[in-house]
């Protein structure tokens, strides 16, 4: 039996490509644990939009993006900006989530990067929330 080339290199490409996807996602995990030390912010929401976005996945084959765009002051106090979205099967789910949990003008949190604060997040913690459950376990 003769074995090509390609044959024989199969079991090495596949480990090279399983140890980049092992580096990727670790490397991921680094930042997302690096990004907890990060000093937090005041900010604001300035922004929402709505956008109807193709998708394969979905059974209507669409969904909607609601994308909140925030401003924050770094430690000297410029202005730096940022931004956020989440998917939504329906725009009335979208245009609700955004008038209860995250309206224009509402006061956010945003966690930065202290070396670049162009790296930057909101800080969406369980009072971000507040009409996705029950506030209290006997509702």
């Amino acid at each position: 039996m003769h074995l090509s080339r390609v044959t024989l290199a199969m079991p090495w490409l596949i480990g090279l490509c399983l140890a980049l996807i092992a580096a990727v996602i670790a490397r991921g995990f680094w930042l997302y644990r690096a990004s907890l030390t990060w000093p937090t912010a005041n900010g604001i929401i300035t922004r929402i939009d709505i956008e109807r976005k193709r998708s394969g996945g979905s059974p209507s084959g669409h969904y909607f993006s609601a994308t909140f765009a925030y401003d924050f002051r770094d430690p000297s106090g410029r202005r730096v900006f940022g931004s956020w979205y989440k998917n939504f099967s329906t725009e009335s789910d979208a245009r609700e989530f955004a008038e209860r949990e995250l309206p224009v003008d509402k006061k956010v949190i945003v966690r930065f990067n202290p070396k670049n604060p162009e790296l930057n997040n909101l800080e969406l913690d369980s009072w971000t929330y507040t009409g996705d459950r029950p506030t209290s376990l006997s509702a």
